[in-house]
């Protein structure tokens, strides 16, 4: 599989004691599809029954979880029709089941995605706690989910003795995330709404910096009110978030400009070079030089 910084794919055999868990990975993966890409991108090599007919109209043979986390887009499924989807939802494809998606074209999308099967997912099919008449819900950005997505591609991309049995429980930990946000009352709109507002402004002051409890008081809002708000829609602080912004803006520059590591840093504020590769490698995984030198 070609692996690059905007997708990798790895599809699995099953082993027998993955098989014996009765919850078992076969596939995951990311995509990052820029505004007016190709989907599904052509760079990525997905077996033809996967990749064929995506946007179309395809069935599959397996339970699949696809986190949104940037972009907009749309799924449709034979039982409930169309859907729009936006950053922070999470569709649950299912075996047997008619379905298709795609991001829209002028913002493109950010997925990751676990595919899977066992007699346990069947079972949790069969007693109603997951259904293809409910593929979608809306997590919002969830830091513990998108670590659990990490974790499973971390997991994939080295395949130590024994990887296939922790990636079944980090498949059942996203699916009970899931089940338990379903549970869990929604948030008011209109606290919806404040916590879209101060994303806007964070995306807009990207490369400026900000103060966030600064713009908790200009929107007239209690910062330990906004900061509830924040962490339970996003699973971060207003900080973090602004933070996570600002690490894959560095990802983008690094990756597309001839800019530096230090002009990189200077460039989005951060205080100095050693800092920012140190929050680089702590949010990524890696350093910025290794980040660049892939790049």
């Amino acid at each position: 599989m070609q692996n690059t910084k905007q997708s990798f794919a790895r599809y699995l055999p099953v082993n027998e004691q993955a098989l014996l868990w009765e919850l078992y990975c076969k596939d995951a993966g990311f995509t990052h599809i820029k505004p007016g890409g190709d989907y599904p991108p052509h760079s990525v090599a997905h077996p033809k029954n996967y990749a064929d007919n995506v946007t179309s109209g395809r069935i599959l043979r397996e339970y699949q979880v696809i986190y949104i986390t940037s972009g907009s887009g749309w799924y449709k499924n034979s039982i409930i029709g169309k859907q729009e989807i936006k950053a922070g939802d999470v569709i649950i494809l299912f075996p047997g089941t008619l379905h298709s998606y795609s991001p829209h074209k002028e913002t493109g999308w950010q997925e990751y995605w676990v595919g899977f099967n066992g007699k346990h997912a069947q079972r949790l099919q069969n007693k109603g706690i997951f259904s293809p008449s409910r593929p979608v819900y809306h997590i919002g950005l969830d830091a513990s989910l998108t670590a659990n997505f990490e974790q499973i591609i971390q997991l994939c991309r080295q395949q130590e003795p024994g990887f296939q049995v922790i990636l079944g429980v980090l498949i059942l930990q996203i699916l009970a995330h899931i089940h338990v946000f379903e549970n869990n009352p929604r948030p008011h709109h209109m606290d919806q709404d404040l916590v879209a507002k101060v994303r806007g402004i964070m995306e807009y002051h990207l490369e400026d910096g900000i103060d966030t409890e600064a713009v908790a008081k200009d929107l007239n809002i209690n910062y330990q009110h906004l900061l509830k708000l924040f962490k339970k829609q996003t699973g971060l602080t207003p900080y973090q978030y602004f933070l996570q912004l600002r690490i894959a803006r560095a990802q983008d520059l690094l990756s597309h400009t001839d800019l530096s590591i230090k002009e990189v840093a200077a460039y989005l504020k951060f205080d100095n070079q050693y800092y920012f590769s140190r929050i680089f490698k702590k949010k990524t995984g890696i350093t910025p030089s290794a980040w660049k030198a892939e790049a």
